[in-house]
């Protein structure tokens, strides 16, 4: 899995690629003859008639909805582009989940601006109330910060499931030597016994005349000479 890690980069970046092409291509196309391609920030294009006329909407609430959305996709895009460049086999930033939300929303702010500031626009100036979505048709620039939004997402969610990443553990070559660390021996202080002292026995031992051993203090001659030890 940590593997994976390395290659979750990829999904925010390419929907930073993405959106960062959007922002050059149409947001609506009015087909017809001629057609009108507009653009998120106002700008238009008729193509079908020679040369394409360029020009920019004379609407300020289609011009308002249509700049801010596009400085806040254009901010978010530049941050998803390096976020993924920095972040390479790291830990997930929330900022991707951020970033992607940023895009999605700052898009369907688009959409529904537009609609209501059109229907507000013609029934000031008409009398009667238009639908701006009813004639055009929705084209790349509306449609990119949706996937590109997704991605970062996604980029998020697998990030966060994936985990910490595993610790490699090196395997020991058998050129290596494992050192293996003794662990102190504790010796057992031995007490030595003591032993308790033979008593000697108390009396006469040895015969005073002839000095022969006496084996019973109880005795009453010596059993060499016959000495009367009694008489001491």
């Amino acid at each position: 899995m940590s593997k994976v890690r390395n290659y979750i980069w990829i999904l925010p970046f390419i929907g930073s690629i993405l959106t960062a092409i959007s922002l050059f291509t149409p947001a609506v196309v009015f087909p017809g003859l001629p057609h009108v391609l507009q653009y998120m920030n106002g700008f238009y294009l008729i193509v079908g008639l020679g040369f394409p006329v360029p020009g920019f909407l004379a609407i300020p609430s289609l011009m308002i909805v249509g700049i801010s959305c596009t400085i806040l996709i254009t901010v978010c895009t530049i941050i998803l582009f390096i976020s993924p460049l920095t972040h390479r086999g790291k830990e997930t930033p929330g900022s991707w989940i951020a970033l992607g939300i940023l895009l999605i929303g700052g898009t369907i702010f688009y959409i529904a601006g537009s609609e209501l500031g059109y229907f507000i626009y013609t029934i000031i100036n008409y009398g009667f109330p238009l639908s701006f979505w009813q004639g055009g048709i929705p084209s790349f620039a509306v449609i990119a910060p949706f996937i590109g939004g997704g991605l970062s997402i996604l980029g998020f969610i697998i990030g966060k499931s994936v985990g910490k990443e595993e610790v490699e553990i090196k395997p020991i070559s058998k050129e290596e030597t494992p050192v293996v660390k003794e662990e102190p021996q504790v010796s057992e202080e031995i007490t030595p016994s003591v032993s308790e002292p033979i008593e000697e026995p108390h009396g006469i031992n040895f015969c005073p005349v002839c000095g022969e051993k006496i084996p019973d203090n109880e005795a009453k001659f010596c059993p060499g000479c016959g000495y009367n030890l009694k008489s001491e």
